[in-house]
């Protein structure tokens, strides 16, 4: 008959609601991990969309994405014309606008990476091996997505079948080189778009950001603004001026503090904190690490959000 232990009180054996606890002790843990990592893609999910809806460079990516798609398909309709040919339109559309389609759907998933883990002079040796990992993800996504759509419309409009994979390896790899091209062209913009945003903060006056908080409104200055923690449907507010609660999500806040001036980073998925106003970081038990601001406020990092303040 098999034996239970009960963690931590060695030499004692478990009855039969002994049995119970750590069985439920076992699927909490479990159930606990699965609700961290859909809360983590949750997340994930919505700074896709409000880049895609609200960030005008990815925009501009993606026209000028199509714009080259036309330009590749003009040319080789030039081409096909200038050999004697009649040039088949319809195939040279799918294959082109089918890559280029999957690599801008794929574009808000980068740039939010890039956000979270930005490539600096300081730590960039440190964040090669991840950025490489998602080059390759980036490649296979964009490979896949591309085929699919091929194949689909090979089946539909030429009553046929797609062949991509006809030399193997050698596709995927000849794929991954035009891809990692694409990926440190839109890392190097990413870059750009980081100090561009950053010379214009520190270089235009920070006006207040406007909130409500039932019939109070409050103006919040960028530079006098310490920290923030979801409350619900509200979040706390402390700055230079007190403590204040407004009737705002923490994302939103996120956004607006940025937006207006200041360099906001998130040290929690319940808290936001202003860089300048962090005075030491050490790290603690359990991967996370303590943040002490200026007031002498203490708060905890946790370790999913920690690199940023790195």
């Amino acid at each position: 008959m098999r034996r239970f232990f009960w963690p931590g009180m060695s030499g004692e054996w478990l009855g039969t609601s002994g049995k119970v606890l750590l069985f439920y002790r076992f699927y909490m843990i479990k159930d606990w991990r699965m609700l961290r990592l859909m809360e983590t893609l949750r997340t994930y999910w919505q700074a896709m969309v409000q880049m895609a809806l609200r960030d005008r460079l990815l925009h501009f990516l993606a026209a000028f994405t199509f714009g080259i798609t036309v330009v590749n398909i003009m040319t080789y309709i030039s081409d096909a014309r200038r050999q004697g040919g009649e040039p088949d339109l319809l195939r040279p559309v799918i294959t082109e606008f089918s890559s280029a389609l999957a690599l801008v759907l794929l574009l808000p998933a980068l740039f939010v990476f890039f956000d979270r883990l930005p490539l600096t002079r300081k730590d960039w040796v440190r964040l090669l091996l991840p950025y490489f990992a998602v080059s390759v993800a980036f490649s296979l996504l964009h490979v896949t997505m591309m085929v699919l759509m091929r194949k689909l419309a090979w089946v539909v409009l030429f009553d046929g079948t797609y062949d991509f994979f006809s030399n193997g390896p050698g596709d995927i790899l000849y794929e991954y080189r035009k891809d990692l091209l694409s990926f440190l062209l839109y890392v190097s913009v990413h870059k750009l778009q980081r100090q561009v945003k950053m010379a214009g903060k520190a270089g235009r006056e920070k006006a207040p950001v406007v909130l409500k908080s039932g019939a109070t409104t409050i103006h919040l200055y960028p530079d006098d603004f310490l920290y923030a923690k979801a409350a619900g449907n509200y979040v706390d507010i402390t700055s230079g001026s007190g403590t204040q609660l407004a009737r705002i999500t923490l994302s939103d806040l996120e956004n607006l503090l940025q937006d207006s001036g200041a360099d906001v980073v998130r040290i929690h998925r319940s808290a936001i904190v202003n860089r300048s106003s962090i005075v030491e970081t050490a790290p603690i038990a359990g991967g996370d690490m303590n943040v002490k601001l200026k007031g002498g406020e203490m708060l905890r990092a946790s370790r999913r959000y920690k690199e940023r303040l790195l």
